[in-house]
């Protein structure tokens, strides 16, 4: 004897969901037009970001800096990059780097960044000449034999000497500006989603309210 399995009326007729799906196409695609549109003008009206960076490299650093970071090249370059993005105008980030809204002139960002070299580099001269003065006048024969006493004097004259030399305490290449928002793509592609997801939301509505009409004119 065969099983005769009961029927639901909450069972999903993936045949009827097509179908609704199918005839409601025009509505779906006009909720995803206009939510494209709308996507569009955001984009167009939205205040764009723009990101600044430069790349650099590090030549030497502070005394100071040796003193508190020891031999740690990642604890040394942290300090000095905190040390020159407090030298930097506007809201630049330690690894200097910015975003903004307005994006200026490219030399501009390069002058802010080299007169910040120059700051920096300037106070790391003074700590290193203030650091051997220090050593030279004030410390007894005992403490100048001492390995952190020769470490420290050694440190400050190569800072003093690459200084003396021309050099600056970083080495910056060409900044560069990239839009970072708004990305029109990402808004578009968004927008079709979510338009498609309100026409289809309506469609099953519309054909629900449209069914239990049905019922209660039926009842």
């Amino acid at each position: 004897m065969s099983e005769v399995r009961p029927t639901y009326d909450d069972e999903i007729d993936l045949f009827e969901f097509f179908k609704t799906l199918w005839d409601g196409k025009w509505l779906i695609s006009a909720f995803v037009v206009l939510a494209t549109l709308i996507g569009f003008g955001y984009s167009q009206v939205a205040q764009p970001n723009y990101g600044v960076s430069v790349p650099y490299s590090f030549n030497f650093h502070s005394v100071s800096t040796h003193q508190i970071c020891g031999s740690n090249i990642g604890c040394m370059e942290n300090e000095t990059r905190k040390r020159l993005s407090s030298l930097l105008e506007g809201e630049w980030t330690s690894d200097i780097s910015i975003t903004t809204t307005a994006s200026s002139d490219l030399s501009e960002y390069q002058t802010q960044i080299e007169q910040a070299n120059i700051k920096l580099t300037n106070e790391v001269y003074v700590d290193a000449t203030k650091e051997l003065a220090l050593i030279q006048t004030e410390l007894t024969d005992a403490l100048l034999g001492t390995e952190r006493v020769a470490t420290n004097m050694l440190n400050a004259k190569r800072v003093i000497q690459s200084i003396d030399d021309g050099q600056s305490a970083i080495t910056f290449g060409s900044v560069s500006v990239v839009k970072s928002s708004p990305k029109v793509s990402l808004i578009l592609a968004l927008s079709v989603v979510l338009g498609g997801m309100v026409g289809v939301f309506f469609i099953f509505v519309r054909n629900a309210i449209a069914k239990r009409k049905e019922q209660l004119a039926k009842a």
